[in-house]
């Protein structure tokens, strides 16, 4: 304990953890938005994380690796070498001060970021317990490779080559796990980076096979990373790559390989709490009273339909950030993505919203845009209101005088029909929703033009 106490004094371990703390805050204030939704769910706060460990992470590898060369710096090294004390010993004290002060600096950035979202009145669950401990053993063996990379590179470019080919390395990763779609191919190699931009949803986290990968490498990697911190010999040296390369075979093995994978439904956050037919996923459940009332008002007007729908329900898929919304003909789906959110809205603005599509939500993919879509919903949710209204969700086509007009003209064109024929249409309208067909007929159903 004494070696410890004089390595935590001497060495830059203590700053290494300082540094941890305020790189990993500040970045994490500069690249999310104060109103992200990572404050709502202690899970979604840990993940979020992810992003801005890009940054993290290199300067962690680079820190340390100049720690590494502290006895070349010195002119120490032949000294130490033939003291009689081993020098594992000397060196594996060093490296439990680094990498211990850097383990509790980052334990204790998420702890931080999980008691915000305590504080502030979040969602807090033991789901942001594995992704915890992903990153602490992320950055923990990262700094015994710096060191190792310091000990065994004793050159004045080791320290900003390290530092950039990390921060390389990451980006590269970082974007190689981005997908268009949930079916995409996406790099097991890339995963075997703690960085992941992670989608604006409180409502997922990482898959197990992620976390036990992640957790299989990062042992294996810190395990030769200290092997070879400590190895005399090119011998020992080779040794000491065996961990890493059985971690490696493993996690591949384990990692999967499409995005659909990757991220997947936080199971505590996303189930489902209900008020009578209503219901939201547990994260959100603050907002149910809001969502009930605006679900049953919704439900009462949707009655009129043929087989009208039962149920009203939030979307909690994983994968709702790259596909069109769900679609059941007996239950109302709310939206977990958008801007705003619907669950952030008015009771009257999640009534529209619910109502538009007759039911049904559109099915244009997420951040993609369809006029013929868009005049559906609105004329349909019109129909239910008594008369035109903006929808929360698409106050752009409300506001352009171009897209307000071909509402407008779309209105008058239903309105020119008669009592029955309106509701055969919305009827009509809605099936074809339901079914996802051209937007264009839908329009066209709906006002009567075919």
């Amino acid at each position: 304990m004494t070696g410890l106490r004089i390595e935590l004094r001497r060495s830059t371990a203590l700053w290494a953890g300082l540094l941890v703390l305020v790189s990993g805050t500040g970045m994490l204030w500069l690249v999310t938005s104060e109103s992200g939704r990572w404050q709502a769910n202690s899970t979604s706060a840990v993940l979020e994380l992810r992003l801005p460990l890009a940054y993290v992470w290199a300067l962690v590898v680079g820190f340390a690796a100049f720690q590494g060369m502290r006895d070349s710096r010195s002119r120490v090294t032949e000294l130490f070498t033939a003291t009689s004390r081993p020098g594992w010993v000397r060196l594996g004290t060093l490296a439990t001060a680094v990498s211990g002060v850097v383990a509790v600096a980052t334990a204790l950035l998420c702890a931080g970021l999980v008691a915000r979202v305590a504080f502030g009145g979040g969602f807090v669950s033991i789901g942001f317990l594995p992704l915890m401990l992903t990153v602490v053993l992320a950055l923990s063996s990262s700094v015994l490779l710096g060191l190792a990379i310091g000990r065994l590179l004793p050159h004045p470019l080791t320290v900003p080559v390290a530092l950039v080919g990390t921060f390389m390395l990451a980006t590269a990763a970082g974007r190689a796990v981005e997908a268009r779609s949930p079916g995409d191919e996406i790099s097991r190699l890339a995963l075997l980076t703690p960085v992941l931009a992670p989608p604006n949803s409180d409502l997922v986290t990482t898959s197990t096979s992620v976390d036990l990968g992640q957790v299989l490498w990062f042992t294996g990697l810190g395990v030769t990373a200290f092997l070879l911190l400590v190895s005399r010999s090119a011998l020992t040296r080779l040794a000491a790559l065996v961990p890493a390369g059985l971690a490696l075979a493993l996690a591949v093995s384990v990692l999967p390989a499409r995005y659909s994978d990757v991220l997947v439904n936080d199971s505590i956050a996303s189930r489902l709490v209900c008020d009578g037919e209503v219901c939201v996923g547990q994260v959100h459940e603050d907002r149910l009273p809001v969502v009930a009332a605006a679900g049953r008002a919704a439900l009462a007007k949707l009655a009129v339909l043929p087989d009208a729908p039962e149920e009203v329900r939030e979307d909690t898929s994983a994968m709702a950030h790259l596909t069109a919304p769900q679609r059941d003909p007996r239950v109302v789906y709310v939206s977990s993505q958008g801007y705003p959110p619907p669950l952030t809205m008015t009771e009257d603005q999640v009534r529209l919203e619910l109502l538009a599509g007759a039911g049904v939500a559109g099915c244009a993919a997420p951040n993609s845009f369809n006029t013929d879509e868009g005049v559906v919903r609105y004329v349909t949710a019109s129909y239910f209101n008594g008369g035109l209204a903006e929808l929360a969700s698409d106050p752009f086509m409300w506001n352009n005088d171009r897209l307000r007009a071909e509402i407008d003209q779309a209105w008058q064109r239903f309105r020119a029909r008669s009592a029955r024929e309106q509701l055969d249409g919305v009827a009509q309208a809605r099936q074809m929703l339901l079914t996802c067909q051209d937007s264009a007929l839908v329009l066209d159903a709906l006002t009567g033009t075919r």
